[in-house]
């Protein structure tokens, strides 16, 4: 996930900004909805339908601007993990009354990340594949399908290992910041691909009105997992590998779909550029609002409370976390050690 203002030796894309942004969108909303999943059957077809592409989106567009650049890894990524996760242990302890001895340690909870800080774990993971893939993408053709193919594998067998850490979405998700960093040209180029690109995006919203109407008439209601979070191994989640190859592709396709109509759109694309400190804040505001009792009051009053506290809460979200005071903030924080003090590591004795 790129910072605010991320220096740069090429002019931003504002296409991937825009899948940023709606990627964004999709994110808050699956989570600020996820506790009310079995309110209602089109809650529930619609988290499962979000769930099934919003992080392929994300892992795209951040593997179609990745260049490799260890300062960046140092300075920027994990001096952000790191300070993100201090101030989630904070939250948790004060906020949320967690026992973290219980949880295995101050220092286990810092290492491993809390629920949505998997992202910014595997963004440095990662950074670390984007020499190899640098060359693959360089060579093209058949190499550059390979190194996918790859990437692909990589994904699918690492659901055959329990991973420590929270280590299992740095596999199940890589295909797709690979493919983004393999075929970034290829999905700037999508956009301007005439009729072929509304070919795509009309196969793939039927597919998604399909997979709606299928859980929104399933009796009894249907609770997608495992299948769409992929985070545990085969064995624990209790899905197979054929599962995590359509979940591959059906993110794929979904993105690319979405790249050749969204691109241009400027309102998600000046989102985009906000995407960081919407991501971290998000998930502490909502697990706040759930620890107040807030969501509990809402849904003991029916579908319509629900529909209003949603309709309320996740523009509410958007407004305060892309105010100008957050998105200064979050960028000098982010930004501390790579750029004020960059100084600091290139200069000479």
């Amino acid at each position: 996930m790129s910072t605010l203002a991320t220096k740069t030796t090429e002019p931003r894309r504002n296409d991937l900004d825009a899948m940023k942004g709606l990627g964004i969108l999709c994110v808050v909303t699956g989570h600020f909805i996820e506790y009310y999943r079995g309110a209602a059957p089109w809650l529930n077809a619609l988290f499962t339908c979000i769930y099934l592409f919003h992080m392929a989106l994300f892992c795209t567009a951040s593997g179609a601007v990745a260049r490799f650049s260890l300062k960046k890894l140092i300075t920027q990524q994990l001096w952000l993990y790191l300070v993100s996760q201090v101030g989630m242990l904070l939250f948790r302890v004060i906020a949320l009354k967690e026992d973290l001895a219980r949880e295995g340690g101050v220092l286990l909870n810092l290492i491993t990340p809390w629920r949505h800080m998997w992202y910014l774990y595997a963004l440095m993971f990662w950074m670390l594949t984007v020499p190899l893939l640098g060359m693959a993408r360089q060579k093209g053709g058949g190499v550059r399908l390979a190194a996918f193919a790859v990437s692909v594998a990589v994904g699918l067998a690492g659901g055959l290992v329990d991973w420590p850490l929270s280590l299992g979405r740095v596999f199940s998700f890589f295909p797709f910041y690979a493919f983004g960093f393999l075929y970034s040209q290829t999905l700037e180029d999508w956009q301007h691909s005439g009729s072929r690109r509304f070919v795509l995006a009309a196969v793939v919203g039927l597919f998604y009105v399909f997979a709606a109407l299928k859980i929104v008439t399933a009796d009894p209601m249907v609770y997608e997992g495992a299948r769409i979070f992929e985070a545990d191994s085969y064995a624990v989640g209790g899905y197979t590998m054929a599962d995590r190859a359509v979940f591959i592709l059906i993110g794929i396709a979904t993105t690319v779909a979405l790249a050749g109509l969204v691109g241009g759109s400027r309102a998600l694309a000046n989102l985009g550029r906000r995407t960081l400190p919407v991501y971290i804040l998000h998930m502490p505001i909502y697990a706040l609002l759930v620890q107040l009792g807030c969501y509990e009051a809402s849904g003991s009053r029916g579908l319509g409370a629900i529909c209003a506290w949603l309709c309320l809460m996740i523009p509410a979200v958007f407004a305060l976390c892309t105010s100008r005071p957050v998105c200064l903030v979050m960028d000098g924080i982010a930004n501390f050690w790579y750029k004020k003090k960059s100084g600091l590591l290139t200069k000479k004795p």
